[in-house]
């Protein structure tokens, strides 16, 4: 296959220790989390795969500096 890409958990292997995050709350089906620290200025994109931990099946969104994981 040309033009394959790194899967999700591939990329989440790479960068899970480059920032830091905190769960700041759970609601129904998402988790809340804030970045603490992102010293090589990650993506939005790479910052939700932290907090999913490579799991992003269901998306997520951005609330003014939080970081919105929906889940099952």
């Amino acid at each position: 296959m040309a033009n394959q890409t790194k899967s999700s958990l591939e990329r989440y292997q790479e960068i899970k220790d480059k920032a830091k995050v905190e769960c700041v709350g759970a609601g129904y089906a998402h988790t809340k989390y804030r970045v603490l620290e992102n010293p090589e200025s990650l993506s939005t994109y790479d910052l939700a795969l932290i907090c999913a931990k490579g799991n992003l099946c269901f998306g997520y969104r951005v609330e003014g500096d939080l970081i919105v994981i929906h889940e099952d």
